[in-house]
């Protein structure tokens, strides 16, 4: 923006911002799909070859999308290898989102928090996976202060608030802020936004006794505090006896929940 060209630029510059005041987006509904052998389809236009647990489609074999790739993963307990001498498993789940307005105005992504316990005690936590900041006290969910870890140096904490209150919890960033991340599988397409994660558990021995907990927050947020924004809280517990099966249990966490349906 230098010497005549400014006042050109600032005349230009008018029905930009107009139009940009009208692309507004807002979130009426959030559902968690999770059920055992369940499938959540995700629609991409370029190939995610890093999810094996997903059927790929492409030209006929498409039945949901219209993009060159239809990706059908699934939900609740799967990928599992329970006779194996080191036995494991995936937990799958579903995010679906209602929107309206502009989809690319609103923003999404998702928080966790987790203990892992095994043979030895309290297992290290993984590293955080960045998100987008959640915005004000109450944004997401109504008198609710979510202290969100971003740094991708330090692990997630602790299951279930990582010290925090239920009022004010302390969750990790957990990704899924970016439509176009090929690390994740995540759409974004007018009217929607939705996206696929499965969680791993194993064992070092058949005999080990082993447990999970997890609580999640998967959200996606209105463009302004004018429209509505969407959270769903819930926990996925993996208890693994000795020698034995595990049980696996989605439960949603009221508390942090807005606009959910799970």
């Amino acid at each position: 923006m230098r010497t005549t060209r400014i006042a050109l630029l600032a005349c230009l510059a008018l029905p930009v911002f107009a139009s940009e005041a009208f692309a507004v987006c807002g979130c009426t509904g959030l559902t968690i799909a999770h059920a055992a052998g369940g499938t959540q389809i995700i629609c991409s236009a370029n190939q995610r070859p890093g999810f094996p647990e997903c059927d790929e489609r492409t030209g006929g074999a498409r039945n949901a999308c219209a993009t060159t790739y239809e990706y059908a993963c699934p939900t609740g307990a799967n990928s599992q290898s329970l006779a194996a001498a080191m036995p494991s498993q995936k937990t799958g789940f579903g995010a679906n989102a209602v929107l309206t307005g502009t989809e690319t105005q609103c923003t999404s992504g998702q928080l966790l928090t987790l203990t892992i316990n095994g043979a030895g005690g309290v297992e290290p936590n993984p590293d955080i996976n960045p998100t987008n900041a959640t915005g004000a006290a109450g944004q997401l969910v109504p008198n609710v202060t979510f202290n969100v870890d971003n740094d991708a140096t330090h692990p997630f904490p602790q299951f279930p608030r990582g010290g925090g209150t239920v009022a004010a919890p302390n969750f990790g960033g957990d990704n899924y802020r970016w439509a176009d991340n090929a690390a994740v599988l995540i759409e974004r397409a007018p009217g929607l936004t939705r996206w696929w994660d499965n969680t791993d558990q194993g064992k070092d021995t058949q005999a080990e006794v082993a447990s999970w907990s997890y609580k999640f927050v998967s959200w996606v947020k209105g463009s302004s505090a004018a429209q509505p924004s969407c959270a769903c809280g819930f926990d996925i517990t993996v208890d693994w006896p000795a020698n034995a099966d595990p049980v696996t249990t989605y439960t949603q966490d009221a508390a942090y929940s807005s606009n959910c349906h799970f």
